[in-house]
């Protein structure tokens, strides 16, 4: 194989070897290329792992594979579940479609939202959905396989005819989880040829056609195949149906002209937005009985990252899936991250070196702080393990409380103004987690303060309903028992009303003296007197008083953040403050990256990315070698000059550098180095660095500053 020196060009052709066996190339390259991304994973997960501490490397890669393991799994089944209607109506549309009588293509538009790089899971679920149950024959294009109607014909008409399933004796050649189409015949390249083809099939069932990002494909290109299509149904009988993936109705307009769509007998379908799911993913995942949970600050990176960049659950995944890895990697003390049923055993394999690991921990520091007379378990080994464990078992045990509570509090305040806490339970969680505000605890007493017996009634009716369908512990039996109590005796008001009129408020009177008229400050002074006046209360007023008393001492106490309990860092990944243990800064490098910047230390420092020796300027950012790239070059001289650069000094300065190795006195500049000089200061502007000035023809124009 021959080397490669260029460092402009990217593309390189090395032609491969024959395959010597009697397989087809194809499907051996294919299979080989998944086993080599499985190798190549687990070889980097391997890798990293390595790095870590050898006493508890094994513990700690162990725990994360099981975590992310039930983690993956609990997400594949939650967005499983979400389709599993849609794909039941999409199904039953084809099936009872499957007349041919009508003259219009039956057509499901599918609309998923814009969350392009979830579509692609969802296709694939339909896919399989509809070999299964509805026909063998379904072909999926999307726009990048078909960037003209030639092409769209021939790849609909490939995957059409390569599910003719008619030798058997291919199958037993492969393995069961393997599924490779039967080559079709180089013949059918027409609709004319389907339709031959299709007269000999025994088992007649739609030939279905995805389209899974509409919006993609040329206008033209749609109208043109959709006609096509709609005349070899009409002519030919041939049972064709469309399955159109769109993200939202207003692009539908566009890409279907009138002309189309009445050739299209068109039924709309909707998924469930992307919000929903994800507040089902994180109840499931972080609130639900889950091992690891999210720190304040990395559940609110997530949700910027989903919120406001793609709406994408796939991608929020990731997100988690890095995270989990690098708690486990990063975090020593993780080892204890585990089901409560593996603590005791791991913490009595923890060495002397292992504990004071944990004395180092940031909450346990200050605690102790606090806590003169616990000084012993600075040194006692045996004290502090008892100590761990009872900690660690009471702090899954408040998080458990505390997810319960956040959804007690929504119950409680679901309907009120301003969404104080939240509209969603997810809201309610995160806020909490961060840290709520006491004015938003105030404002959400006074609400419940006015509010009348129905619904405060109602409120604790589904707080209570909450309680029954989760795990109530111990800590929180009580706070079930005194709802209880707190809705019979409502009950029972409702059923008596009769009872509290005898001590019901009356109005204030004014006092009018007679023959007097009261002015309005004199009238203003009386109502202010009145209103002080002791009233008396209702049966009602003092039940509800009793209800918000208790709630502020016993919900409040709950809803205090899990981020302030000893040994939090173990569970909740991102909520460490120390400096070496915080993988808050290195997760958000990788999830919001800053392309500039990068490109930036690239040019500035290229040894930290090609990993030599001869770019490396020891520890002296500002010199320049020769041995540098000639884009590093360039840029570095960039950044010594003004607003404006005059090429000519800018090339001298670079020809000066080049031939500084030199014993050459000549002041001519080489045209290959005129040549170097040229493409480098193309690549800075393609970059973004530079542009041409419009003042000074022989000059360029400085675009960054201070990066």
């Amino acid at each position: 194989m021959a080397t490669t020196s260029s460092f402009s060009k990217g593309c390189f052709v090395f032609k491969a070897k024959p395959e010597s066996s009697g397989k087809s190339p194809r499907k051996k390259t294919k299979k080989s290329s998944n086993l080599l991304h499985r190798s190549n994973g687990d070889l980097n997960a391997s890798s990293l792992f390595g790095k870590c501490d050898k006493s508890s490397m094994e513990i700690r890669q162990d725990s994360y594979k099981k975590i992310w393991m039930s983690t993956k799994k609990k997400s594949e089944d939650i967005i499983s579940d979400s389709h599993k209607q849609l794909l039941h109506d999409v199904s039953q549309f084809v099936s009872e479609n499957a007349d041919i009588g009508q003259s219009s293509i039956p057509t499901a538009l599918v609309a998923l939202g814009v969350n392009l790089p979830d579509h692609a899971a969802f296709f694939s679920l339909l896919d399989s959905t509809l070999n299964a149950h509805v026909s063998p024959f379904v072909a999926m294009l999307n726009s990048k396989e078909c960037p003209s109607l030639k092409n769209m014909v021939l790849k609909a008409i490939q995957k059409l005819t390569s599910c003719d399933l008619a030798d058997d004796d291919a199958e037993k050649d492969e393995e069961a989880d393997e599924i490779v189409p039967v080559k079709p015949s180089s013949k059918i390249k027409t609709f004319a040829n389907l339709a031959t083809w299709y007269s000999n099939v025994v088992i007649k069932t739609p030939l279905i056609i995805i389209l899974q990002d509409l919006e993609s494909f040329s206008t033209q290109q749609l109208q043109d195949f959709v006609l096509l299509c709609r005349e070899y149904r009409v002519r030919n009988k041939l049972p064709i149906q469309f399955i159109m993936g769109i993200a939202t109705t207003v692009t539908l307009q566009q890409q279907l002209h009138h002309r189309t769509s009445v050739c299209l007998a068109t039924k709309s379908f909707q998924s469930r937005p992307s919000i929903v799911l994800l507040n089902h993913l994180i109840e499931q995942l972080f609130m639900n009985s889950s091992v690891l949970k999210l720190g304040p600050r990395l559940m609110q990176l997530l949700l910027d990252g989903f919120l406001y960049h793609d709406l994408s659950l796939s991608s929020f995944l990731m997100r988690v899936h890095l995270i989990i890895m690098q708690h486990y990697i990063t975090l020593p003390v993780s080892s204890l991250c585990c089901s409560m049923s593996e603590l005791i055993d791991r913490i009595k394999k923890l060495s002397a070196a292992d504990l004071d690991l944990y004395r180092q921990v940031p909450s346990f520091m200050k605690f102790i702080e606090n806590n003169r007379s616990k000084v012993s378990l600075l040194t006692d080994d045996k004290e502090f393990r008892s100590f761990l464990q009872k900690s660690l078992e009471d702090l899954n045990s408040y998080s458990k409380d505390f997810s319960l509570s956040c959804r007690i509090l929504h119950c409680l305040s679901d309907g009120m103004p301003d969404a104080l806490f939240g509209k969603s339970l997810r809201e309610v969680y995160i806020n909490f987690l961060i840290g709520a505000e006491s004015e938003d605890w105030d404002r959400f007493i006074q609400l419940l303060n006015i509010s009348t017996s129905y619904e405060l009634q109602s409120r604790i009716q589904a707080a209570l309903t909450a309680l029954k369908e989760s795990d109530v512990s111990s800590a929180l039996s009580d706070f079930s028992t005194s709802l209880v109590l707190f809705s019979e005796e409502l009950k029972r008001l409702e059923q008596a009303p009769d009872t509290d009129t005898a001590t019901s408020p009356k109005s204030p009177n004014v006092f009018v003296p007679k023959g007097k008229k009261l002015d309005k400050f004199e009238l203003k002074a009386q109502l202010l007197a009145s209103a002080k006046q002791a009233r008396p209360t209702s049966k009602f007023d003092e039940i509800k008083s009793e209800i918000v008393s208790w709630l502020n001492s016993h919900l409040a106490r709950q809803l205090k953040s899990p981020t302030t309990i000893l040994f939090h860092e173990v569970f909740y990944a991102g909520s460490q403050v120390q400096s070496s243990w915080d993988i808050v800064p290195w997760i958000r490098r990788q999830v919001q990256p800053v392309p500039r910047v990068a490109i930036s230390k690239a040019l500035s420092d290229p040894a930290s990315y090609l990993g030599c020796n001869c770019c490396s300027s020891n520890g002296q950012g500002s010199q320049i070698l020769s041995t540098m790239p000639d884009l590093c070059i360039v840029y570095k001289l960039h950044t010594e000059c003004g607003r404006l650069i005059n090429l000519y000094d800018w090339m001298l300065s670079f020809n000066a550098i080049q031939q500084k190795d030199k014993d050459d006195e000549n002041e001519e500049i080489e045209p290959i180095i005129q040549a170097r000089f040229i493409r480098a200061v193309a690549q800075l502007q393609l970059l973004g660095f530079i542009q041409s000035s419009k003042r000074k023809t022989d000059h360029v124009a400085r675009l960054t500053w201070g990066v």
